[in-house]
């Protein structure tokens, strides 16, 4: 039970944006600098070394970094 949500009769009604329970972690993280130290073909498995986001038997998906270059302004800045 969230205890009170809103108020008495009048508006009668919760505000949209009202914070409440739910879906707590439910977006999609990304996570870099991870390194893949062996891959089993066998049982169709991936050793990944690092911190992989999510809960145990969640779904991970694994593909090339595409990391942004430095910019020119930055360099200069210095």
């Amino acid at each position: 039970m969230p205890g009170s949500i809103g108020m008495a009769q009048d508006p009668g009604r919760v505000f949209p944006g009202k914070r409440m329970t739910g879906h707590l972690g439910d977006v999609t993280k990304t996570t870099q600098n991870l390194d893949i130290v062996r891959i089993d073909e066998a049982r169709q498995l991936l050793m990944i070394r690092g911190a992989v986001p999510g809960s145990k038997g969640g779904f991970v998906t694994v593909r090339a970094a595409i990391k942004a270059k430095p910019s020119t302004a930055a360099k200069g800045a210095n």
